[in-house]
């Protein structure tokens, strides 16, 4: 067992798919293959379930993640710990306005904490920058993309609203409420198509640009807004509930132009910050 088997191990784990994980590593299927079955076979146990739609953990798969994680994370450190002056690096990143703060600040730190020498520039969407916070499907053939979390959208309202008596929604429950929305926002065509297929419309009272201007105005009561989950962390006056007839979710990370190089050290710093929202969620 050795730090490349747990990093494949890891990238198997939180992809669910040993074809997503070959991709994330820059490394063909058979070998991401290969090192799980030999590290299943050092540990003696199962590790992960195959079937039609790609893996999915056992209990001592998912006993051996946080372990994995750190262990990737310690040898890591101790590397930088016998670093000789690090080559400076100063990088821009541009952030798309409809992300959570919060946890892009985590990444953030995570970055500047872990890579010697590190001088980060935050950017507006609009200008050039050497990676970009965004969503997956804001990425083109041109782009390699690195997913950190995901987001499932929820519908959020003050907390004393008369949907917050069910435990999960419906469409039509949201039909002509009061709404916030939001502008620009990822989902934002296929909310639309879904609620003009079925014929359903919102009473739109306020438009915002991000997420926290939405969630304060649902807290004032002005209406209730569609919000990815992870946005509404350390807030308790709102309360959150998911939709039951369809679901919606987007896929944050960091993107950078295929022909942009960078030192192997950062693109590790960045699966270390996946994998420590992984487990402090």
């Amino acid at each position: 067992m050795d730090i490349r088997s747990l990093r494949y191990f890891i990238a198997v784990y939180e992809e669910r798919s040993l074809s997503a994980a070959a991709k994330r590593c820059f490394v063909a299927q058979p070998s991401i293959s290969t090192t799980v079955s030999q590290l299943e076979e050092h540990l003696g146990t199962k590790l992960f379930v195959r079937h039609s739609k790609g893996v999915s953990p056992t209990d001592s798969g998912s006993q051996l993640y946080p372990h994995a994680c750190k262990m990737v994370t310690d040898l890591s450190g101790i590397r930088n710990l016998f670093a000789n002056s690090p080559t400076p690096i100063t990088l821009s990143i541009s952030l798309a306005p409809f992300l959570s703060g919060a946890l892009i600040s985590q990444v953030i730190k995570t970055l500047l904490d872990e890579v010697p020498g590190l001088t980060l520039k935050l950017v507006d969407k609009s200008e050039s920058a050497d990676l970009r916070f965004t969503c997956e499907r804001y990425t083109t053939e041109e782009d390699l993309f690195y997913p950190i979390w995901e987001d499932d959208y929820v519908i959020a309202m003050p907390l004393n609203h008369w949907l917050a008596d069910f435990s999960s929604l419906s469409l039509k429950q949201i039909d002509k409420q009061p709404f916030i929305s939001r502008t620009p926002c990822d989902i934002l065509e296929s909310w639309n198509y879904l609620m003009q297929k079925q014929e359903l419309t919102t009473d739109v009272r306020a438009e915002v640009k991000t997420e926290e201007y939405a969630l304060d105005l649902v807290a004032a009561g002005l209406g209730i807004s569609l919000i990815p989950e992870h946005s509404s962390r350390g807030r308790s006056d709102l309360c959150l509930r998911p939709l039951n007839d369809v679901k919606l979710k987007r896929v944050v990370g960091l993107a950078h132009n295929k022909e942009r190089s960078f030192p192997a050290h950062l693109i590790d710093t960045i699966l270390s910050a996946r994998q420590q929202l992984f487990i402090n969620r």
